[in-house]
């Protein structure tokens, strides 16, 4: 991809990027990730990948805190998967940005196939579901999606609004900074995590339903430097 992330800035390392922001005005965005609500398959411990049903009937309740939490919020960017269980999610957390918001069936979760509606320990005797527990980029699930296509999509949409020619870079030249929030699946933050910060690998995040996490992003020439910060900001 030509998306370019460089590494994460440490606490104990001295504050480079507060003096490039000064010295040369270096892009900055915020990206908060949010995982959909709870599902009764997610309740079960069924996989849940494209089989598109819908929140438990509590979601409200579940999804008080973080709805106050983006309640006085506002976003340049909202971008939410197209199954129902992140639609919901959304029209909990944020009704007030329903006119901006763009469903993307690149954000879906992986396709699991045949083992879709499928436990664990149904499937923990199945030699293939074992390989590919332990080698899901080499292995995939019998008529589900292949972890090439899975991280294809996801990196044609990060290119779309993070690379050089992408919709982000044209749009933010009229300021130095942008905040996106993107409602998806569990899997789809793990990727996105392990793409956007240096270091990171994809079963290094565990995400909850109904989690929100932030990343902030800065522009150093050619890179986006990426850090996981608290989500709300300290002082909302």
């Amino acid at each position: 991809m030509a998306i370019k992330i460089g590494h994460e800035q440490r606490e104990s390392e001295p504050d480079k990027s507060q003096q490039d922001r000064s010295q040369h005005g270096g892009l900055q965005r915020s990206i908060v990730l949010i995982r959909h609500g709870t599902t009764r398959w997610n309740v079960e411990k069924k996989y849940l990948g494209h089989t598109d049903i819908g929140l438990l009937p509590d979601a409200q309740e579940e999804l008080a805190s973080l709805r106050q939490q983006c309640r006085d919020l506002t976003w340049d960017d909202v971008y939410c998967s197209d199954l129902l269980r992140c639609r919901q999610t959304l029209a909990q957390i944020a009704p007030q940005v329903a006119e901006q918001t763009k469903f993307d069936a690149r954000l879906r979760e992986n396709d699991f196939g045949l083992w879709e509606g499928m436990t664990y320990e149904q499937l923990k005797n199945n030699l293939q579901y074992r390989n590919w527990i332990d080698h899901p980029q080499e292995v995939t699930p019998p008529e589900g999606e292949t972890w090439q296509a899975f991280a294809g999509r996801i990196d044609s949409f990060l290119q779309d609004h993070m690379g050089s020619e992408g919709e982000f870079s044209q749009r933010i030249s009229c300021g130095n900074s942008y905040r996106t929030l993107i409602v998806t699946h569990g899997g789809v933050i793990r990727y996105m995590l392990s793409r956007l910060i240096d270091g990171v690998k994809f079963w290094d995040t565990h995400v909850i339903p109904g989690q929100a996490i932030q990343v902030d992003m800065e522009k150093q020439g050619e890179h986006w430097l990426g850090r996981r910060v608290n989500f709300p900001p300290v002082g909302l």
